[in-house]
């Protein structure tokens, strides 16, 4: 190795001398007075107080070799120093981590429960949108759909609309006589009573109030199994000859009001009667004695002014 390049080598060396004598030194090894600089020992200044300890310096941190390179053996002491260094720093060691520990803990559980609010709040509400049941919308008498609540006497709403054409449809109700609240249909007494015929037919209690299972009965039902009741639908004679048991209670009426069709002319089918013209011109008659047009239809003034006159 040139002179100038061990001259350098030589600076560096020195350098790391200086540093690890000030701030790697043992307090009983190192002079607490020490103080060298690269100067001093470039000068070879103070190379007593160099001498006492490079020794130990070099021993401990570094190996030059005959060709003037050097190696680094270990960080900073003896081993047996660094066992001492160690063992006596572990106790220390522990009682700070478990400090740091103990510090972190409490810092960590700090943020955590920050965090943890945030994150729980995020978290509810997160849970809160995806899991749990959104609040529905409270109906109103315009968004009943009819099945939504049980209906009866006095109600109204667009689910008492729906059971009136339900019930119009299947021949238990006649359009005419629907009433309306608010601009939706009314359950009142003709809705009651058109209930009632239902439930008869289907074999259910006659409670006159529209529950689950009137309506899904009433949605499945055959009104060719409907018994029709008197009122429900216009009567008269034509050739496709009506029957029902509407017809049954006008000849009734029209017999208790003192214009029986002629017994003999009457065809009936179990409670089913049927229309002729013989029930046709009893109903003429009943008209003309009680100034109604005469035409042979019983409709709402005619039934009307019947059932008044058959009390």
């Amino acid at each position: 190795m040139k002179r100038s390049s061990k001259k350098i080598m030589k600076s560096l060396l020195l350098s790391a001398v200086v540093s690890l004598i000030h701030g790697s030194a043992k307090a009983d090894e190192a002079s607490p007075n020490l103080s060298l600089s690269l100067g001093d020992l470039g000068d070879g200044k103070k190379i007593d107080e160099v001498s006492s300890t490079k020794s130990k310096i070099f021993k401990n941190v570094f190996s030059i070799k005959r060709d003037g390179s050097v190696k680094m053996i270990a960080s900073h002491r003896s081993h047996s120093s660094h066992r001492s260094h160690s063992s006596s720093r572990h106790g220390n060691h522990y009682s700070h981590s478990s400090s740091t520990t103990r510090s972190s803990r409490s810092s960590y559980g700090s943020s955590s429960s920050y965090g943890s609010s945030s994150s729980s709040s995020g978290s509810s509400s997160t849970s809160s949108s995806l899991y749990s049941t959104p609040v529905k919308p409270k109906k109103t008498v315009d968004t009943y759909s009819l099945g939504d609540r049980v209906l009866s006497s006095g109600l109204y709403g667009a689910d008492v609309t729906e059971l009136t054409m339900l019930l119009v449809s299947k021949l238990y109700l006649n359009r005419d006589v629907v009433t309306t609240k608010s601009g939706h249909s009314l359950y009142d007494a003709n809705v009651v009573a058109a209930v009632k015929n239902f439930q008869s037919d289907a074999g259910l209690k006659q409670t006159g109030k529209a529950d689950a299972t009137t309506i899904s009965r009433l949605k499945e039902w055959n009104s060719a199994n409907t018994t029709i009741r008197l009122g429900i639908r216009e009567l008269y004679y034509s050739e496709n000859e009506m029957e029902g048991y509407d017809v049954t209670q006008l000849v009734e009426l029209l017999t208790k009001a003192g214009y029986s069709p002629d017994p003999s002319k009457i065809h009936k089918s179990g409670n089913k009667t049927t229309f002729t013209q013989d029930i046709e011109t009893a109903v003429k008659m009943f008209q003309a004695y009680n100034g109604l047009a005469v035409n042979g239809e019983v409709n709402g003034p005619t039934l009307t002014k019947l059932r008044a006159k058959a009390k």
